[in-house]
């Protein structure tokens, strides 16, 4: 028997539309249409329709900043996925019943929201010819079969290809550590969860992950300093002394050494009060998530890169006047598609 439920609208206090100033007599209207997308459910060739006439209906009372905040805090979509159900709604009208015969993906209606008519029709010829039409198929046909050719992030030039790199690495190696993360806490609930701790067995598993989860950490976030008197002597500019990330650090420095690991004696307390609730607190998604606990004073490596943080302060700030505007124009470069990192040596996390 399947026992999946329907998504529950998330609860959003009536304080949200006060601060989002949106008229009180508006309030209940626009409830009703969040609680009908979430009782819509899976997103077929129908439901991506009429969830994109019920964000139609909604645009149409609520102006664009208001209307992207109250899709995303009230159903949970991002504001670039709500206008591609639109568009879907608006423009792909005429071919609805078509479509829905079909079973065309949201994504390909996403991709041919905007095409031109003969090309829509192009994509459903093949969708019946074929059995189905994927978004490469419709990518193909709306662009006469020539394909903007890929780019691989690390041979595009100027501020656009820094910027690749940027969200590249951003984006993998925060999937990376995030996941390794994942893992280190998994392990230590375990142990903590079995009838007896096994100190040995249990650093034989995290030591390793744990230095490697420390510099992958060190590699995404903390800066390069430098010597003033020697130019080839680099070291990281430390997280500022007495903050929550220092306490994150010193907890997989800790793990990663077995000779920093506390006596036996102490071992599960340091798991329970300090070690798991530090590294609970990096992969929680609750923003307002708070870590308790000891001081971190106490815990911070003596090794702490006074001139480094204070190189840091002295950076002066920039003049962004000054700066390229180049989000707009490499917005689709920069976000570089997973099936693309395939074909490129990524050296993610070298340090």
């Amino acid at each position: 028997m399947n026992t999946k439920t329907k998504p529950k609208a998330p609860t959003t206090p009536a304080h949200t539309y006060e601060k989002l100033k949106i008229d009180p007599a508006l309030q209940g209207l626009l409830e009703n249409k969040a609680e009908r997308i979430f009782e819509l459910g899976r997103r077929s060739t129908k439901q991506t329709f009429l969830i994109g006439d019920i964000l139609n209906e909604v645009a149409d009372v609520l102006e664009g900043s208001t209307f992207a905040k109250w899709v995303h805090s009230r159903c949970g979509i991002a504001a670039r996925t709500a206008t591609g159900f639109i568009a879907v709604s608006r423009n792909l009208e005429p071919f609805r019943d078509e479509m829905i015969d079909l079973n065309v993906s949201s994504t390909v209606l996403f991709t041919i929201a905007h095409a031109e008519p003969e090309k829509i029709r192009e994509v459903l010829k093949h969708a019946e010819e074929h059995g189905q039409v994927r978004v490469s198929d419709a990518k193909a046909i709306l662009s006469d079969g020539q394909e903007k050719p890929r780019i691989n992030p690390y041979d595009q030039g100027g501020v656009g290809g820094l910027q690749a790199l940027i969200a590249l690495k951003s984006r993998e190696g925060q999937k990376i550590f995030l996941a390794r993360l994942k893992a280190i806490v998994g392990v230590m609930d375990a142990a903590l969860k079995a009838k007896r701790l096994y100190k040995e067995k249990l650093q034989e598993a995290l030591t390793l992950s744990a230095g490697t989860a420390r510099n992958e950490l060190r590699n995404l976030t903390q800066f390069v300093g430098s010597s003033e008197i020697r130019s080839e002597h680099k070291s990281l500019v430390m997280y500022p002394y007495g903050s929550q990330w220092a306490r994150v650090e010193a907890v997989l420095t800790q793990l990663s050494d077995k000779d920093r690991w506390p006596k036996m004696v102490d071992l599960r307390k340091w798991l329970e009060t300090e070690a798991v609730p530090v590294l609970s607190w990096v992969i929680s998604k609750d923003r307002k998530a708070k870590l308790t606990g000891p001081d971190v004073t106490d815990a911070v490596d003596d090794s702490d890169d006074v001139a480094g943080r204070q190189l840091l302060e002295a950076v002066p700030s920039l003049d962004t006047s000054e700066l390229i505007e180049v989000g707009d124009e490499f917005e689709g470069e920069a976000d570089v598609e997973d099936e693309n990192l395939d074909e490129v040596t990524s050296p993610v996390m070298s340090m």
